[in-house]
């Protein structure tokens, strides 16, 4: 059961009823239990047995905030807590995301040594969203620990914000800081949020349907064999020519922008329906200027949460003075958790090593500062656009030889024809690079913000694409993260 998938549409269809009969206000107990029923049987559709998993977390980490809410500050076993909360935590994760990986890194350092080890595959069913609520559900102790929260009371008001479906399989990542204060506020379903969740609905189905499933085409035809010296030496329809392969490339960079940022809108939009405001996940990250103001466009909860819950505590406390070498240290580890926290694979570490490598560079060079010449600026703009394309090379590759052929190819320097389908997949650009142009003029004051009436023409506009022009249905991408 995926947001555009008809089980899922009967499952909301039935959830807006109880939106609507259930309390005048939407606080009450009776809404509160039937939206918990709801996201329970969306988390029970993908693997029934790993409700329990989540279960697990839930009460772990509902049982450490009490304790540490109800101990003194200066109790000596409040961190011990904190620290066997996130063990758990992060045990559970590992296991079902890194067993498959470790048992081969270990097989292959024993082969090293001349011991011939052969380690049967675990390949685990990936519990539904556990990378995003182990994150919400971690953060949640590590705040109650710092004193910014004190713990909820009720283990059903708990479950209800780690559990609650829109933003569970792929975000964005919701603090209980960002859900809980929204708790008790009165929910009523007036006409200005139906039409604003309804916008960010249309948007994001058609970001997902009608652009990345239409690009996906392409991309799934050619990029493994884009990778490999055949593709060179006898080009696929001119597939394996370079500006094919860079158009390739272009085009990946697209489809995980649209297919992303269609769930985080989709996600958006059920939950202002429910009456809940999320997180904004992105800001037209391809009009990033430096890479740092990339990370503040792209998958923004995710390198918030990195920036609060990682990258501070490596650093110490920021009122003091640290060392510039620990800062960058820093940056690159984080950087490298972050594609590890996509997967076990080495492509996911290297694209996390290029980002790393890229913040600390720009910071060195002084890239970031906004006193730097215009023709400086702009030149740097193409430098992280093209670092950033780079990085999804790896990410989207499924081995590092893969990778690293995919970009020889392009370095092969060999132009011809473009490939009739890359070419046909190109034309479902342009949406988002309207988006992209239209963000980046709004942010200059050049374009005014959208009126409702432009919003529902778009909105129109986006929804016959919809019905005329979606592609075939494929799965969400970051469901496998």
């Amino acid at each position: 059961m995926n947001f555009v998938s008809w089980s899922f549409v009967i499952l909301f269809t039935v959830v807006m009823a109880g939106r609507l009969l259930f309390g005048r206000r939407k606080t009450g107990d009776a809404f509160i239990w039937f939206t918990i029923v709801a996201s329970t049987v969306f988390i029970m559709w993908h693997v029934p047995a790993y409700l329990g998993i989540m279960l697990a977390t839930i009460t772990i980490d509902y049982t450490a905030a009490r304790v540490m809410d109800g101990a003194p500050r200066d109790w000596p076993w409040r961190k011990a807590v904190l620290g066997s909360s996130i063990a758990a935590n992060l045990l559970l994760l590992g296991f079902f995301k890194y067993s498959d990986f470790a048992l081969t890194s270990v097989a292959r350092l024993l082969n090293l040594f001349g011991l011939s080890v052969q380690v049967p595959r675990l390949d685990l069913i990936l519990p539904i969203g556990i990378s995003f609520y182990t994150f919400g559900s971690m953060s949640y102790t590590i705040d109650v620990y710092r004193g910014r929260l004190r713990a909820i009371r009720n283990f059903r008001d708990f479950y209800y914000f780690v559990a609650f479906f829109p933003h569970l399989v792929a975000g964005p990542i919701v603090r209980a800081g960002q859900f809980f204060y929204q708790f008790a506020r009165p929910r009523r379903l007036r006409l200005v949020v139906f039409n604003r969740a309804a916008y960010l609905i249309i948007r994001g189905v058609f970001l997902k349907m009608v652009c990345a499933d239409n690009i996906a085409r392409a991309v799934n035809i050619y990029w493994n064999d884009a990778g490999t010296r055949k593709c060179i030496e006898t080009p696929l329809a001119g597939a394996g020519y370079s500006g094919n392969l860079i158009l390739l490339a272009l085009l990946f960079s697209a489809q995980i922008f649209c297919d992303f940022e269609g769930y985080t809108s989709i996600a958006r939009g059920l939950a202002y329906l429910m009456g809940y405001r999320f997180p904004i996940n992105f800001r037209w990250p391809y009009i990033a200027s430096t890479f740092s103001d990339f990370w503040q466009r792209w998958h923004i909860t995710l390198s918030t949460w990195l920036r609060d819950y990682l990258y501070v505590p490596l650093c110490g406390d920021l009122r003091r003075r640290i060392a510039v070498s620990r800062a960058y240290v820093s940056i690159f580890a984080v950087m490298l958790l972050a594609g590890l926290w996509h997967g076990a694979a080495i492509t996911f570490v290297c694209w996390g090593a290029i980002h790393g490598t890229a913040l600390v560079l720009e910071r060195v060079l002084r890239m970031d500062s906004p006193n730097r010449r215009a023709g400086l600026r702009i030149g740097w703009f193409f430098v992280v656009q093209a670092a950033a394309m780079l990085a999804l090379i790896f990410f989207r590759s499924q081995s590092m030889t893969a990778a690293l052929g995919f970009i020889h190819n392009i370095a092969d320097l060999s132009f011809g024809p473009i490939n009739a389908e890359i070419a046909v997949a190109c034309l479902f650009l342009i949406p988002p690079v309207a988006m992209h142009l239209n963000g980046f003029l709004e942010e200059r004051g050049i374009a005014p913000s959208m009126t409702r009436y432009t919003q529902a023409a778009l909105a129109a506009a986006m929804f016959f694409g919809i019905l005329t022009a979606h592609g075939e249905s494929t799965e969400f991408l970051y469901f496998q993260f």
